[in-house]
C-alpha cells in the first residue's frame, strides 16, 4: 500500500494484517480522486469506515485542508500511517461506530466538502449512514458524497441528493451523489433523484 500522488506520493503505508480490512486497490483509488479532482484541494474531507485510512491520506497528500478519519477499530493503523505519510496535524481520529461518530461531528458544527465511506461489503451500513449524513447535513451544499460498495449492492437512496455518478469494477462500485440544486451533469443511467 502506497500513497499514489501529490506531495507524499510514493510513500508506503502499513497494510492490515488478516481479511478484516480490505484495501482499495490503487487502480480504483486513481479512478476515485479522477472524479473528484476538482474538489479536493482546500477540501475538509471526512473518511467513514477508514480501515488503514489510505482514502483520507490520499486527499490529504493532493491537497485537502484537512480530515478525518472515523472507524471502530483500527484507528491504530490509520494514527500509525498518518504519521508516517506526515499528515498528523491535519487529521482527526475517531474511534467510534458511525453514527456516534456523525452525531459528534453534527454536534461540533462540523461541515465536510467531500464525504468517503467504504463500509464491509453486504452489512447494510451505506444507507443508514447516508441518511444520517443528509438529516445531519453534514455534507456542504456543494460537495460530494462517495460510497464504494460491492457490485451488487444497490445506490442508497437519499432524499436531498442525487446520484450523478456510477463507477464498475469486477469486486467494487463507487456511487458518488451531489446535494440537488438546479441540473446537475449525469452521465450514468441512474435516475436524477434516486
Amino acid at each position: 500500500m502506497r500513497v499514489i500522488a501529490g506531495s507524499a506520493r510514493g510513500r508506503s503505508l502499513f497494510a492490515p494484517i488478516g481479511a478484516d480490512i480490505r484495501p482499495t486497490t490503487d487502480r480504483m483509488k486513481e479512478n476515485l480522486f479522477n472524479v473528484l479532482a476538482g474538489c479536493v484541494a482546500g477540501a475538509r474531507f471526512l473518511d467513514i469506515f477508514s480501515g488503514t485510512g489510505a482514502i483520507g491520506i490520499e486527499a490529504l497528500s493532493r491537497g485537502a485542508e484537512s480530515a478525518v478519519f472515523v472507524d471502530v477499530s483500527s484507528t491504530f493503523l490509520i494514527k500509525k500511517n498518518l504519521d508516517r505519510a506526515g499528515f498528523t496535524g491535519r487529521a482527526t481520529v475517531l474511534k467510534r461506530d458511525f453514527s456516534s461518530a456523525l452525531r459528534e461531528l453534527n454536534e461540533k458544527h462540523m461541515e465536510f466538502d467531500i464525504i468517503f465511506m467504504d463500509p464491509p461489503y453486504g452489512k447494510g451500513y451505506v444507507p443508514p449512514a447516508t441518511k444520517l449524513i443528509s438529516e445531519l447535513r453534514l455534507l456542504n451544499p456543494q460537495g460530494v458524497l462517495a460510497a464504494e460498495m460491492a457490485p451488487g449492492e444497490a445506490p442508497p437512496l437519499i432524499n436531498d441528493m442525487a446520484l450523478y455518478k456510477a463507477k464498475r469494477y469486477s469486486t467494487s462500485v463507487f456511487f458518488f451523489y451531489q446535494t440537488i440544486k438546479g441540473d446537475l451533469n449525469y452521465d450514468s443511467d441512474f435516475p436524477r433523484h434516486v
